[in-house]
């Protein structure tokens, strides 16, 4: 496996990361609706032009979603061309098989009162966002796969780092989520999300890494709680149905924090983050 499949991998699954945050301001901004009447056409001169900002905005956010597709398409290619573990290229073959969802969703949101008047519904919006985590969550684990494979020795602390960095990062979300310290504008909103989709990668991460290492099940199955604890709260925060009890943000955020710091005290106590002693990946 080369170091340079493995840095195009890092780099799918950063421009990934990068397009949903992007995705996530087109939405608060409006900007996707500016193209709702015409898609998939815009304002502008043929309908091919920005003729204002929130219209530009979702142009480059077309653009980038185009570029990473592309990105995605190749690293899919690689996976199965010049490296040997098949988890790896199966993963990002269904983040390809699911592009085309993707794009159909997106299509669709941005369809109020023009092709599709229902386009914009709540169900509409809730399946665009959990396909695209689902992207994000599969480049991740063909990241996390590649890097472990490389370096079997490093993941214990690997693991001990991604673990306590999602621990403090906790507290520093929660005063950006809705309903808490600040307004929950388009700038919050990013802020809010790059840390949740930051912390969802590395938990991620974690429970492959797991895989790596003797004896952590437990750390695991708490890496896999704190994620589904993560996406939760990113769909909470949507508010897709109306506005959500303040109440449930804090509860999500308690048994984050809960499950995040027993498996901190896990991958601290050294025991179970022992490397194997046979070879942990699957080839062909």
């Amino acid at each position: 496996m080369s170091k340079r499949f493995r840095r195009y991998l890092v780099f799918t699954a950063g421009l990934t990361y990068i397009l949903m945050l992007l995705g996530i301001f087109t939405a608060s901004f409006g900007a996707g609706l500016t193209c709702g009447q015409r898609w998939p056409f815009c304002d502008g001169w043929m309908g091919l032009f920005p003729a204002t900002i929130p219209s530009f905005v979702e142009w480059f956010h077309r653009l980038v979603a185009m570029v990473t597709g592309f990105v995605i398409l190749g690293g899919a290619y690689a996976g199965w061309q010049y490296q040997d573990d098949r988890r790896v290229a199966y993963s990002i073959t269904l983040a390809v098989v699911l592009l085309p969802v993707q794009i159909g969703l997106g299509a669709v949101t941005v369809t109020l009162n023009g092709l599709l008047p229902w386009g914009y519904a709540p169900i509409v919006q809730l399946l665009h966002y959990v396909v695209a985590l689902s992207i994000l969550g599969l480049l991740t684990v063909a990241t996390a796969r590649t890097l472990a494979t490389s370096a079997t020795d490093r993941v214990g602390r690997w693991m001990r780092v991604g673990l306590t960095g999602v621990l403090l990062a906790i507290p520093l979300q929660y005063l950006f989520s809705f309903n808490t310290v600040f307004a929950f504008t388009p700038t919050v909103q990013i802020i809010y999300y790059a840390l949740l989709l930051g912390m969802f990668a590395v938990l991620v991460a974690v429970a492959v890494w797991s895989g790596f290492s003797t004896g952590a099940n437990r750390i695991r199955w708490l890496a896999g709680c704190g994620t589904l604890i993560l996406g939760t709260q990113m769909l909470v925060a949507r508010r897709l149905w109306g506005a959500v009890p303040a109440g449930v943000v804090d509860g999500l955020t308690a048994l984050l924090v809960v499950v995040v710091a027993i498996a901190v005290w896990l991958v601290h106590r050294g025991g179970p983050i022992e490397p194997p002693g046979g070879e942990q990946s699957t080839t062909r």
